[in-house]
This record gives C-alpha cells, structure tokens and sequence, in this order.
C-alpha cells in the first residue's frame, strides 16, 4: 500500500531535509565572510590608492617631492590603519626599510614582508598584491591579502616610498554577522526537534492505521 510505504520513508526524508538545511546555512555562512573579506580587501586598496593619488596629485602641481615632507604625512596614515581593524599597513622607503611604527595583531608575531621571498620579489613591481599564507608560532594559521603600491607613481623621482597593507579574516567585523548565525542556527535545531517530532508523531498514526487494517486512525468519542 503506498500509504504504508511512504510512511516509511518518512523519518529518513525528514533527516535529509534537516542535513540540507544545516549544509545550505554552513556554505551561506561561509559565502557570507568571505563577501565581507572580499569587500573589506577592496575597501583598503581603495584607500591606499586615493592616499596615493592625491600625492601625485600633490607632487605634480607643487614640484616638491624631495622637499615636502610626504613620509610624516604618509607615516601617520599608515599607523593609523594599521592600528585598527586587524589590518596590516607599513610604509617602507625605496631600500625596503620600515619608517611606520607597526601594531602588530598577535603580540610578538608581527607580519614582516621579508620573511617572504615571493612578496620581495614582486614588490619589485609598481603595484600588485598576492595572498600570503601567515603561519608564525602562537597564532591560527591563515591567508592575509596583501596589496602594495610604490608612491609617487613617477618613475623618475629618486627615494620614492612603498605603502604595504594587508588583510585577513581578523580584519573583518563578525559582531552582526554572528548572532545572525546563533539565530539562524537557533532556529534550524527547533525546528529539527520539530520536524522529527512530528515525523516520528506520523509513522505511529501509520502504524496504528496499518494494525486496525485502513479504517480511521482516531476513535470517536463514546457516550456513557
């Protein structure tokens, strides 16, 4: 009998049902950070680049690279981002040497360029970034997204500096995003226990059905 059949099925497609909703929330969780790291990595090289630009801007009209003061200038900003939001900013002169004063993250496991040959080497480059896999004692292994860019943009000036920031999943705010999470996952447990409960409510009644062979499952009321 098909009824009888599909009652037994019934337990099994409700755990499938609740294994797709706990997956579809793990992969939308997961999509949902890294949108926000992806925009966040776009918002910091939209910074560095306006803070470059102007300079250029600056260095064409005034003619004054070499005797304006850029480095304080630049220094300051740079500290300034690299003290807040778990990003990584450093500015370095045309000999790779640090002229920004760093707050690294993870105390006594700052993030130091040169430990890296391949970033070296591309920062040979005008501009770039890559991914960098940061793995140093007393920290949670993870990629920080590393942007640099060589200021001003005129080859031709000597002493010119580099600005080097860097991004990360610390550098992402997850106070909203987590008690979205809570809840969603909040709700998806009542609704197993719901969901089963109900099931395993179903399958009794069908049982019952089956031993009283198709007749109603509920008795009516007797009248004394």
């Amino acid at each position: 009998m098909k009824r009888l059949l599909n009652h037994k099925l019934l337990v099994p497609l409700a755990l499938i049902v609740l294994i797709a909703m706990c997956g579809y929330m793990y992969f939308a969780s997961a999509h949902m950070r890294e949108m926000l790291l992806r925009e966040k990595i776009a918002d910091r090289q939209f910074d560095v680049d306006i803070i470059c630009d102007e300079i250029d801007l600056f260095v064409e009209i005034d003619n004054d690279w070499g005797t304006y003061d850029y480095v304080t200038i630049l220094s300051g900003v740079v500290e300034q981002i690299d003290s807040t939001g778990g990003t990584y900013a450093e500015l370095f002169d045309s000999t790779i040497k640090s002229l920004s004063t760093r707050t690294p993250l993870f105390d006594g496991a700052p993030f130091v360029p040169s430990d890296y040959t391949e970033l070296m080497e591309a920062m040979e480059s005008e501009r770039g970034e890559m991914t960098i896999y940061f793995d140093k004692p007393g920290t949670v292994p993870h990629d920080i997204h590393i942007y640099f860019r060589w200021v001003p943009t005129d080859k031709t000036l000597s002493n010119r500096l580099l600005v080097v920031i860097g991004v990360s999943a610390y550098s992402i705010d997850n106070n909203i995003s987590a008690w979205i999470e809570y809840g969603a996952f909040a709700l998806i447990a009542v609704a197993a226990v719901y969901i089963l409960a109900s099931t395993i409510v179903l399958c009794r009644l069908g049982h019952i059905y089956k031993q009283r062979g198709g007749t109603d499952v509920w008795r009516g009321e007797r009248s004394s």
